[in-house]
C-alpha cells in the first residue's frame, strides 16, 4: 500500500496551467470585463446623480430669484432627464407643486406619472403618492385619491409618517362616503402612540361621527 502511494505522480500545476492557458486567459478576460462594466455602471450612476443635483440647485436659485419661468424649465429638464435619482425626484415633486399652486393640477399630475415606482422615486415614493393624491382630490377624483393615499401609506415603514398619511387617507375616505373605513382608521389613530400629530384630529373626527350617527 505504501509503495503504491509513493509511486503516485504529484499534480503538475504548471503543466496544467500551460495546457489550459487559453482557458484561463478567457476566464481572466471575462472577470476583467465584468469588473470594468460594474465600475462603469456605478460611475455613470454617480455622474447622473451629481448632474441631477446640480440641475436642481440651479432651478432652486432661479425660483429664489423670482424667475419662475426659468425655474420651471430647469425643473422639467431635470425631472425628465434624471429619473431614478434623488435630484430628479425632488425636481418632479417641486414642479408638480408649482403647477398645483397655479391651479394646473392636470399638468402637475402629468409630471409625477414617471415617478410612481420605487425604482424611479426611491425613498421619496410615499411623498410622490401623497402629491398624486392631493392633485386627484383637487380635480374631483376622490376614488383615485383614496387609492393613491393607500399606496403612500403602504410605501412608508416610518410609524409617524404612516400615521400622518393614514389621516390623509381617512379624510379622503370620508369625502367619498366611505365612513366605516374612515372610522376604523380614526379609531386606530386615536390611541396610536406614533400618531402624536394627528391624534387630536382623530378624536375630534370620531366625536363628530358619533354626533352624526345620533342625529340620524
Amino acid at each position: 500500500m505504501t509503495d503504491k502511494l509513493e509511486s503516485k505522480t504529484p499534480f503538475d500545476f504548471m503543466g496544467w496551467f500551460q495546457a489550459n492557458s487559453r482557458l484561463t486567459g478567457i476566464v481572466s478576460g471575462v472577470v476583467a470585463v465584468a469588473a470594468a462594466s460594474t465600475w462603469f455602471v456605478m460611475r455613470s450612476a454617480e455622474i447622473k446623480r451629481i448632474n441631477a443635483e446640480r440641475g436642481l440647485s440651479q432651478a432652486k436659485q432661479s425660483l429664489t430669484a423670482g424667475n419662475a419661468a426659468l425655474a420651471t424649465t430647469d425643473l422639467q429638464r431635470v425631472a425628465t432627464k434624471y429619473i431614478g435619482t434623488p435630484g430628479g425626484t425632488q425636481a418632479a415633486m417641486l414642479l408638480a407643486q408649482l403647477n398645483y399652486d397655479q391651479a394646473k393640477h392636470v399638468e402637475g399630475l402629468k409630471v409625477l406619472e414617471s415617478y410612481q415606482s420605487k425604482s424611479a422615486a426611491g425613498p421619496a415614493l410615499p411623498e410622490v403618492w401623497t402629491l398624486v393624491g392631493d392633485g386627484q382630490i383637487a380635480v374631483g377624483k376622490g376614488e383615485d385619491a383614496v387609492a393613491s393615499y393607500r399606496k403612500a401609506v403602504d410605501a412608508t415603514d416610518k410609524p409617524g409618517a404612516k400615521a400622518v398619511l393614514s389621516a390623509k387617507l381617512a379624510r379622503a375616505l370620508m369625502a367619498t362616503g366611505k365612513e366605516a373605513e374612515a372610522r376604523a382608521i380614526w379609531e386606530r389613530l386615536s390611541t396610536d402612540p406614533d400618531a402624536v400629530f394627528v391624534r387630536s384630529e382623530a378624536q375630534v373626527r370620531l366625536g363628530e361621527m358619533v354626533v352624526k350617527s345620533a342625529s340620524k
